[in-house]
C-alpha cells in the first residue's frame, strides 16, 4: 500500500512531466508563431499580397514613323518572353530542367538568367529565362503552364524597322528601359529612343502606359481581373523623306564612305539623307550582345555617325562661293576684275599652289568659280581677311541652330578669336589663304553646305532645314522664309552664274556631269579636300596620285549642286570620303541624284550627254 507521501510524490512527478510536455509543445508553437509573425513577416506579407493583387503596367504601343507618302518606316511587333519568379519556386534548377524538356534553352540563356538572379533568390521579381519565344514555343509553354509553378509569359513589343539600314541614321533606334517609379518586375519592358527621331520625339512617340490589377494565387497563377485602364498609343510622325529617293541615294553612293543629301530648294524639306556605311537598327530592338556591339562601335568606318548632320569635313572648293560673295559684299572686287594665275601664289617666303600647276591665266570671278582657280581665291581671301570671311560664312548658315533634330552645328568657322582661344596663338595670313580655298582649320557638315547652297541660289531667301512633315496627321507649318538682308540680289546672281558655268561651261570642272535638257540645267561646285600635307620634295618629284596612296590619305570628293538653274527645285550635297577628285567622283553622283529627284517626284526624264 502506498502511503500518503508516496502518492503525493507520484502525483507531483506526473504533473511535472505533463507540465514539461505541455511547456515544450507551447514553446514550439510560440517559436513557430514568432518566426511566422516576426522573422518571416515580410515573406508572408508578400505572399499574401501575391495571393491577392498584382499590379501590371502595360507599355503603350509606340507611335509609327512614316515617310512623306505615308509608308511605314518604323512600327511595332509583339514579342513573348518566358519568365521565372524565384520567390514562388523551391528548386529553380528543377524548373529549368523541366522547361528544357519542353523547349530549347541554350547554355548562354541559362548563364544570363543566373547572372540576373544573383541577389534576387527570394524576390518576387519575374526574371526572363528565354526572350522572343516562337509561336510553337509559346503554345507548348501555355499548355504546360499549370504544371510549372512560378513561370509566366510576359508580353511586350519591340520596335520593327521595316526599311532596314537605309533609314537608321534618320530614325535612330530604341532600346529597353524600365519604369523607375514602379516596381520594374511588375511592369515589363518599355522602349525609349536613343538617337535620331526616336530620341528627339521620344515623349511624343511613347504614348501613355495602362495599368491592370489582377488577383493571383500563391503560385502566381491568374485568378481574376480586378481593374483595367487601357494604354494610349503614341502619336505618329510623318517625315519629309521620300522613300524612293532615299533608296536611290543609298544605292548611288554604293560602297563609298560618306554622305549625300537632297533638299527641297523651295522650303528646306529634307527629301533624302544617306549616311554610308549604315547599320540595321533592328539589332538594337532585341538584346544586343557584346560581340555585335563591339563590331559596330569599333569599326574604323564609324557606321553609327550620321554623316550628313554630324560628319565634319574640310569643304574644299565648295567654300569658294562664300569667299567670292564676301568679296562682292565688301566691294573688294567686281565681277569683271581679273587676276592672273600662273599656278603659284607667293606670300613671304612660302609658295601656295593652284591645283592647275600650269595656271589659269587671267580669270574673272565667274571664271574663277567655274574653273576653281586657287590663286584667284588666295588673292581675294587675303584682301578680305579672316574676319570678313568668317562673318559671311555665318550669315549663309554655317554654325547656325536649326531645330532639335539638326541642332547646332559643330563646324569650325575660324577667326582670330577662335585661334587665340584654342591655340593661344595669333592668326597668320597664310592661314587666311588656306581658308580661302576651303582648307586649313575650316570644317563643315554636309547639311551646312546644303543650306549654304540654298541661301546662295534662292534670290536672298533664308532657308531653314526641316525633316518633319506632320505630327499625328497635323501638318507642320513651315517657318516663314525671310529675305536675307545681308546680301545684294545682284551679287547672289553673279555667284549663281558662276556655279552654272561650273557644270555648263566647257572649262568648268563638272562639264562632264552636265544635263542637256534645257528645262533642267544642273549647276553646282566641285570640291577636292586634302587630308594630308604635300611636301616641297613631293611637288618637285611629282605629286602621288590618290590611287597610289593609302586609303586614309586620299582626298575627299565633294559636290554641291542644284537644278533647274532658273527656278531651283532640288539641291544636293555629296561628300565621298577618300574617294579622290570632286569633279570625277562626287559630281556624277550629284548629277544623278538631281535627275532622280525630278524623275521620282515629277515623273520627268532628263537628257544627259552620251559619254
Amino acid at each position: 500500500m502506498y502511503n500518503e507521501k508516496q502518492i503525493k510524490n507520484k502525483i507531483i512527478r506526473r504533473v511535472l512531466i505533463l507540465g514539461s510536455f505541455k511547456l515544450l509543445i507551447f514553446s514550439v508553437i510560440i517559436s513557430r508563431l514568432y518566426k511566422i509573425q516576426v522573422i518571416d513577416r515580410q515573406k508572408y506579407k508578400t505572399l499574401a499580397n501575391n495571393n491577392r493583387i498584382n499590379l501590371v503596367l502595360h507599355a503603350a504601343t509606340r507611335g509609327k514613323i512614316l515617310d512623306s507618302a505615308g509608308n511605314i518606316i518604323a512600327s511595332n511587333r509583339k514579342v513573348f518572353a518566358l519568365t521565372i519568379t524565384p520567390f514562388l519556386i523551391n528548386n529553380i534548377n528543377n524548373i529549368i530542367s523541366d522547361i528544357k524538356k519542353l523547349i530549347d534553352i541554350s547554355d548562354q540563356e541559362i548563364i544570363l538568367f543566373y547572372s540576373k538572379l544573383e541577389g534576387l533568390e527570394k524576390s518576387d521579381v519575374p526574371i526572363p529565362l528565354k526572350e522572343y519565344l516562337s509561336w510553337s514555343e509559346l503554345s507548348i509553354i501555355s499548355v504546360n503552364k499549370p504544371n510549372l509553378s512560378g513561370i509566366d509569359i510576359r508580353v511586350s513589343s519591340i520596335r520593327e524597322y521595316n526599311r532596314g539600314s537605309y533609314y537608321s541614321h534618320i530614325v535612330g533606334y530604341t532600346s529597353n528601359v524600365f519604369n523607375q517609379n514602379i516596381n520594374a518586375t511588375k511592369v515589363g519592358k518599355f522602349t525609349a529612343g536613343k538617337v535620331g527621331i526616336e530620341k528627339i520625339y521620344d515623349s511624343y512617340l511613347r504614348g501613355t502606359p495602362g495599368t491592370e490589377q489582377i488577383e493571383v494565387n500563391a503560385q502566381g497563377n491568374y485568378v481574376r481581373r480586378l481593374s483595367l485602364k487601357k494604354s494610349q498609343e503614341g502619336n505618329n510622325i510623318q517625315l519629309t523623306i521620300n522613300s524612293q529617293l532615299q533608296n536611290y541615294t543609298h544605292k548611288r553612293i554604293g560602297s563609298n564612305t560618306g554622305a549625300a543629301l537632297i533638299i527641297d530648294a523651295t522650303n528646306g524639306n529634307i527629301l533624302s539623307s544617306a549616311s554610308s556605311p549604315s547599320y540595321d537598327p533592328n539589332i538594337f530592338s532585341k538584346t544586343l550582345n557584346t560581340t555585335e556591339w563591339k563590331k559596330i562601335s569599333t569599326s574604323p568606318k564609324a557606321p553609327l555617325i550620321n554623316r550628313p548632320i554630324n560628319g565634319l569635313y574640310p569643304p574644299g572648293s565648295t567654300f569658294k562661293p562664300v569667299v567670292a560673295l564676301a568679296a562682292l559684299k565688301y566691294g573688294l572686287i567686281k565681277k569683271t576684275d581679273k587676276i592672273f594665275c600662273n599656278g603659284i601664289y607667293t606670300l613671304g617666303n612660302r609658295n601656295f599652289h593652284c591645283w592647275n600647276k600650269r595656271g589659269h591665266g587671267k580669270v574673272n570671278l565667274t571664271e574663277a568659280i567655274s574653273q576653281s582657280c586657287d590663286v584667284y581665291f588666295y588673292e581675294i581671301a587675303l584682301r578680305l581677311g579672316i574676319e570678313k570671311i568668317s562673318d559671311t560664312a555665318k550669315q549663309l548658315g554655317f554654325g547656325s541652330y536649326y531645330d532639335e533634330f539638326f541642332g547646332v552645328s559643330k563646324s569650325i568657322i575660324p577667326s582670330k578669336k577662335w585661334k587665340k582661344n584654342n591655340f593661344n596663338k595669333k592668326w597668320q595670313k597664310g592661314e587666311t589663304l588656306n581658308v580661302g580655298i576651303g582648307q586649313g582649320f575650316l570644317l563643315s557638315t554636309p547639311i551646312e553646305l546644303a543650306i549654304m547652297t540654298a541661301n546662295l541660289i534662292n534670290g536672298g531667301k533664308v532657308t531653314i532645314p526641316s525633316i518633319i512633315k506632320s505630327l499625328s496627321g497635323d501638318k507642320i507649318k513651315q517657318e516663314t522664309i525671310n529675305k536675307n538682308k545681308n546680301f545684294e540680289k545682284e551679287h547672289l546672281e553673279i555667284i549663281k552664274k558662276g556655279m552654272f558655268n561650273v557644270v555648263n561651261s566647257i572649262k568648268g570642272t563638272a562639264w562632264k556631269s552636265r544635263s542637256i535638257d534645257k528645262k533642267f540645267h544642273i549647276s553646282g561646285k566641285t570640291g577636292t579636300s586634302q587630308v594630308r600635307i604635300i611636301s616641297v620634295k613631293e611637288r618637285a618629284e611629282g605629286i602621288i596620285k590618290n590611287k597610289d596612296l593609302p586609303f586614309d590619305k586620299r582626298d575627299h570628293a565633294l559636290f554641291i549642286g542644284f537644278a533647274p538653274y532658273k527656278k531651283p527645285k532640288y539641291i544636293t550635297v555629296v561628300v565621298l570620303e577618300h574617294a579622290g577628285g570632286g569633279a570625277t567622283k562626287a559630281a556624277p553622283v550629284g548629277r544623278d541624284l538631281l535627275i532622280a529627284s525630278r524623275k521620282i517626284i515629277e515623273g520627268i526624264d532628263t537628257k544627259i550627254p552620251v559619254s
